[in-house]
């Protein structure tokens, strides 16, 4: 995961660092899914350290998509509205 988001939320209060991260994790799996349905694999047959990594890999790309899109997209993946 990138440094900087991680050094980012550790700012939060303690409890919007874990809905932070719970988000992130959710978002990651469901990416995942998608992703070996896609590619036709069955996610059975793939080992907990393989899932481990796909998942990992997911969440180090939404971390970069919320880089890229700034403080809206972490506002809004913590579910904080400005209007």
């Amino acid at each position: 995961m990138q440094k900087w988001i991680v050094e980012k939320v550790t700012y939060l209060p303690r409890k919007s660092q874990e809905k932070f991260f719970e988000r992130l994790r959710d978002r990651a799996l469901l990416r995942t899914r998608a992703r070996l349905i896609e590619s036709g694999v069955d996610i059975e047959r793939l080992s907990d350290e393989e899932l481990e990594v796909i998942i990992a890999d997911e969440e180090d790309k939404l971390v970069g998509e919320y880089k890229s899109k700034g403080l809206i997209a972490l506002l809004a993946l913590l579910g904080i509205s400005l209007f």
